[in-house]
């Protein structure tokens, strides 16, 4: 098993929306080797998750993967394979269904959390443009009084640039890394930042 951190997450159980690449499978492999027991959904686009599994096995914690139809559903999977829930990270790219998407998510989730000692939400939120972003900063700091006080719900909004190329000879893309964002949704998730609640962060 992996050795215990500071971070206190060996043998929660933490459900990642759109863990299968991106932003999603790095705070997946980083949640793993903490002790975590991972479960991943993923969209009924995406093809095997037999890599992401076997990576997240390999670093010897349990992991799940289901495709991911609905919120409820997703849920009702979480209970089935652990009986519990300690914490949800979504992973999404800002769109206009990004918010009703969230909002259910954190409401059927909240059910099976509540009686969990330090319930924690992370929402990552990726654009690649300057958008409004005060529906969703009031939908977190809502949350975050609404819900049960051992609660704790923080988004994060990382901000991606489009690829481009220099002279037609190399892609590049620039704007924040996928393993920096994983590792402020770590310490966000952990008791070391069990003062943040309500709190949007930009990671640029």
């Amino acid at each position: 098993m992996p050795a215990p951190t500071t971070h206190g997450f060996a043998e929660k159980v933490a459900l990642i929306i759109n863990g299968h690449e991106g932003i999603g499978r790095a705070v997946a492999l980083q949640l793993a080797l903490s002790g975590c027991y991972v479960i991943l959904s993923y969209p009924g686009s995406y093809g095997s998750q037999a890599n992401i599994l076997n990576e997240l096995t390999s670093l010897g914690t349990l992991a799940n993967a289901f495709e991911f139809v609905d919120a409820k559903s997703a849920i009702e999977e979480v209970e089935k394979l652990y009986g519990r829930l300690d914490l949800i990270v979504n992973c999404l790219e800002y769109d206009q269904d990004s918010v009703y998407l969230i909002n259910t998510i954190i409401e059927e989730g909240a059910k099976l959390m509540q009686s969990r000692p330090k319930p924690t939400i992370v929402t990552v939120i990726t654009r690649k443009v300057v958008e409004d972003m005060t529906v969703l900063t009031q939908q977190t700091q809502e949350f975050s009084s609404t819900l049960l006080s051992h609660f704790r719900v923080n988004l994060i909004i990382a901000e991606k640039s489009e690829s481009f190329q220099e002279y037609g000879l190399f892609e590049t893309k620039t704007g924040v890394q996928n393993d920096d964002v994983a590792r402020v949704v770590t310490f966000l998730l952990s008791s070391e930042a069990k003062a943040l609640n309500g709190q949007v962060l930009f990671a640029r």
